[in-house]
């Protein structure tokens, strides 16, 4: 003989079963979020974010050589002609560590001003350095998610506007490869 239907039961069931399918897409969403916010965790390398063509474009025609999270492409005497370094930490981390650089006096004659930028991420600036030896240097700076890039270039002519003009090239190409 069949059981009398027990419609609260099967109501209670229903409810149960939606609730949990809402708790299931709540948690996927905020692992998703939280995935997304880390999302550079792991996996780039400094050079691969610089075409040949690029760096051949600011440094010349030599190859980069990547040391742990640094990729520099050499030029005549102790300063490299192109730096690129990249710094992976949780976001929280990438932000204080990305904001305390920003803050900091770096040694050596520093330019006239520090630029904050829009183009590359959560947050961007550049300055100018002139660290001795003749050459200017041009910073670029910028964070996204919880990976931090400085590029920094030394054109061996000394001059601001290719300093800029090369950085900026160079942290365009950096922060499209590094992609969204």
């Amino acid at each position: 003989m069949a059981s009398p239907s027990r419609p609260g039961r099967t109501r209670r069931i229903v409810l149960v079963a939606a609730g949990a399918a809402a708790a299931a897409a709540v948690a996927a969403a905020l692992y998703q979020d939280l995935a997304r916010q880390d999302r550079f965790a792991s996996g780039t390398r400094p050079c691969a974010l610089v075409s040949a063509q690029t760096a051949r474009l600011v440094a010349g025609p030599v190859e980069g050589v990547e040391a742990g999270s640094v990729c520099t492409w050499p030029g005549p005497g102790p300063q490299p002609v192109l730096e690129v370094q990249v710094t992976r930490l949780g976001t929280p981390q990438a932000l204080e560590g990305f904001r305390a650089v920003k803050e900091e006096v770096p040694p050596g004659k520093t330019g006239p001003m520090t630029a904050e930028l829009t183009d590359f991420g959560d947050e961007a600036f550049s300055r100018i350095r002139y660290p001795g030896g003749g050459r200017v240097t041009s910073e670029i700076w910028f964070r996204r998610g919880d990976v931090v890039v400085a590029v920094r270039y030394a054109p061996v002519d000394g001059d601001i506007d290719p300093s800029h003009a090369g950085a900026y090239e160079v942290a365009t190409e950096a922060a499209a490869r590094l992609g969204d």
